[in-house]
């Protein structure tokens, strides 16, 4: 049955030709493809319509003509300011039968090439499951890298937050940082969630899904492990903004101390009043700059004593 799709431009030809299980790879499919897909291969046509649909998430649908699974891999060529779903993913389908493969991808997966050069060459794996499983394996590790460039975004930071290099983070940085966060944290529920309805799969070996599962619980817990170190550094950094402004408004307020005294007096002198206190005597001056220099210095000394003048940082 499937030797009558190899005259299909977008199907490949069977990859796996000595084994007892067949599979075929379609890469950059159109609705016409799709048509022959279902009259061909026998695939539900509503199915085959879902994976042309970019918007669609991770799920998993069982029909009479087999299992069907939808699952979105990291790109690895996305755009350092990619934040949605569709520029950070790309989707791959999966339709499984008893005896053949089919799957769906709408951008080259060097892996899926990968895969299928060591099935023609060796044996690599001899059982229709086993290459499930390597596929969807391979899937999830697609999140190891960009995950761990979140982590070295998080330390640096910290570095830059508890270093106190800069006053105020990049809030560009920051979005996008929490945004792929976001989004690959919900890609992992979603995914998590569909291999556990696609359990019934792997009735004869459930520790296989069980596997998989617990990549996914590794890469989420460190997702959720990062995401939350964050949230208190962020919180840390607010915390030492809210410091840097009460130590400027100490300052102020020290100097505004200092002079306010200071100021009473030279507008007291400095109204235009005929009497006042020693206008006409030749020492007022002087007696009035050392009572100033007087209460400056004693300001000063109090001032000091109460700690004010010490950096934060002793």
């Amino acid at each position: 049955m499937f030797l009558l799709c190899l005259n299909l431009f977008m199907i490949s030809k069977n990859l796996t030709p000595d084994k007892s299980f067949a599979w075929f790879d379609v890469q950059e499919p159109h609705d016409i493809d799709l048509e022959r897909l279902n009259s061909e291969f026998g695939l539900p046509y509503l199915l085959v319509q879902d994976c042309l649909r970019p918007e669609h998430l991770p799920k998993y649908e069982f029909s009479e003509e087999g299992h069907f699974l939808m699952m979105r891999n990291y790109d690895s060529d996305s755009d350092s300011d990619a934040t949605s779903i569709q520029e950070l993913t790309r989707k791959i389908a999966l339709f499984i039968t008893p005896n053949s493969l089919v799957t769906i991808h709408r951008v080259k997966l060097d892996y899926v090439d990968e895969m299928a050069d060591k099935c023609q060459k060796t044996d690599f794996i001899n059982a229709l499951d086993g290459l499930v499983h390597k596929i969807i394996l391979k899937v999830i590790r697609s999140y190891e890298e960009p995950i761990a460039n979140l982590q070295d975004t998080y330390d640096d930071f910290e570095t830059d937050v508890l270093s106190k290099k800069l006053e105020q983070l990049s809030t560009n940085g920051i979005y996008h940082f929490r945004r792929k966060i976001f989004v690959i944290k919900r890609i992992l529920k979603q995914t998590n969630d569909a291999l556990y309805r696609f359990k019934d799969f792997w009735n004869e070996n459930p520790s296989t899904v069980q596997d998989l599962r617990e990549n996914i619980d590794q890469l989420y817990f460190r997702l959720d492990e990062i995401s939350n170190n964050f949230e208190h550094l962020y919180q840390l950094h607010i915390s030492l903004n809210n410091q840097r402004a009460n130590q400027v408004m100490k300052v102020l307020t020290v100097f505004s101390t200092i002079l306010l005294p200071l100021n009473f007096l030279a507008s007291l002198y400095g109204m235009n009043f005929t009497h006042l206190p020693g206008l006409n005597s030749p020492t007022a001056f002087h007696l009035l700059i050392f009572i100033m220099i007087i209460m400056t210095l004693f300001a000063i000394w109090y001032f000091r004593r109460k700690g004010w003048f010490r950096d934060p940082k002793e």
